[in-house]
């Protein structure tokens, strides 16, 4: 009796492979979202500290180029907040778009495991089967001799 082998084995293992790499691709985006969640509000606190202390100098003593420099600094800093929000955005899209192919790859996956399980029961159901037509012969041929 020949073991049950699965046609699509190999297919079924490089799929499992290209799963498990994009797995790997989506945490790692998850990972690059939440650094970058980080610089935000990082440069966020940094622009509201620079704003709390421009306006405390303000108060205290009023020293126009100063007041500019701090004005410069904070406009580039809320530039550089812009850029990251747009930075962020970007990785949002990938992270979807990561998502999807994970899902589309978990989805092969799992059709290749299914049919799998199909041929292995089709399979214990013919050696079941076999098995019953033998014990039958031996049946048959005790009865023939007896």
């Amino acid at each position: 009796m020949k073991r049950f082998k699965f046609t699509l084995e190999s297919v079924l293992t490089i799929r499992k492979k290209i799963l498990e790499d994009e797995r790997i691709k989506l945490v790692s985006t998850i990972n690059a979202l939440k650094e970058q969640n980080e610089v935000l509000q990082a440069m966020v606190f940094k622009f509201n500290s620079l704003k709390e202390e421009s306006e405390k100098l303000l108060k205290e003593n009023f020293n126009p180029e100063t007041i500019s420099n701090y004005n410069a600094f904070s406009n580039k800093l809320f530039q550089d907040i812009n850029t990251q929000k747009q930075i962020i955005d970007r990785t949002k899209i990938d992270l979807t778009n990561r998502r999807e192919v994970v899902k589309q790859a978990y989805i092969k996956v799992e059709t290749l495991e299914k049919l799998k399980e199909k041929q292995k029961e089709n399979y214990n159901k013919q050696i079941l089967q076999e098995e019953i037509k033998e014990i039958d012969d031996i049946v048959g041929s005790k009865r023939i001799t007896a």
